[in-house]
């Protein structure tokens, strides 16, 4: 089963979803996502683009998520 770990980040006004990971690049399952997200996410952010922004939520979601902002 694919899971997918999708953040919300802010930078002032402008909020956007990103996929962060799924189960085929990280073999995640539903519980690693619901349990180590925050940490795994926060490792993200200071090793990408979006070191600026700010987490405001974050999804663990079972199959192919396609962000708000790209459908």
């Amino acid at each position: 089963m694919l899971i997918t770990l999708v953040a919300l980040l802010c930078n002032g006004q402008v909020c956007l979803e990103k996929v962060v990971t799924n189960s085929d690049q990280s073999s995640i399952t539903m519980m690693d996502c619901q349990v180590h997200a925050q940490a795994g996410i926060a490792e993200w952010l200071q090793n990408g683009p979006y070191r600026s922004w700010k987490l405001q939520s974050y999804k663990c979601v079972v199959g192919k998520y396609t962000p708000k902002s790209q459908a």
